[in-house]
């Protein structure tokens, strides 16, 4: 066998990258226990979420903010949606861990990313950063 057809046997095909965008969205908070939408992906892309952290600038108390897939009125709707429950301290802030780029949790198609707050709302309007990519 010449070196010639060796090579083109052992060539691997190419593989071509996808572009990959981190996207952030500031989100003001409500101050009822009724849910909110966080991200909604582009038509026909699902979230892949890399963080998100809620930051509370004054002195309210302690409060739990439910994170989570789709648009149940909360994680008890559907478990199986859960992200992360985030026990946010008085006048401080709290995040998720840091997923890697192909690691976060991923929602379905067109399914939007929400959050509600757990037991006693806040008087006061929280941040929530989200930071997530989109992918096919």
């Amino acid at each position: 066998m010449t070196t010639s057809r060796r090579a083109s046997r052992n060539r691997s095909a190419n593989v071509r990258q996808r572009p990959y965008v981190a996207l952030v969205n500031a989100h003001d908070s409500n101050t009822s226990n009724t849910r909110d939408t966080l991200a909604t992906p582009s038509k026909g892309r699902r979230i892949r979420l890399l963080r998100a952290r809620v930051i509370q600038e004054q002195v309210d108390g302690r409060h739990l903010w439910e994170l989570y897939f789709g648009t149940g009125s909360d994680i008890a709707v559907n478990p199986l949606k859960a992200v992360d429950i985030l026990d946010v301290p008085n006048e401080g802030e709290v995040s998720t861990r840091t997923f890697l780029k192909s690691q976060g949790p991923r929602g379905l198609r067109d399914e939007v990313l929400s959050g509600r707050w757990l037991g006693t709302a806040p008087t006061s309007v929280h941040k929530i950063v989200i930071e997530y990519s989109e992918q096919s």
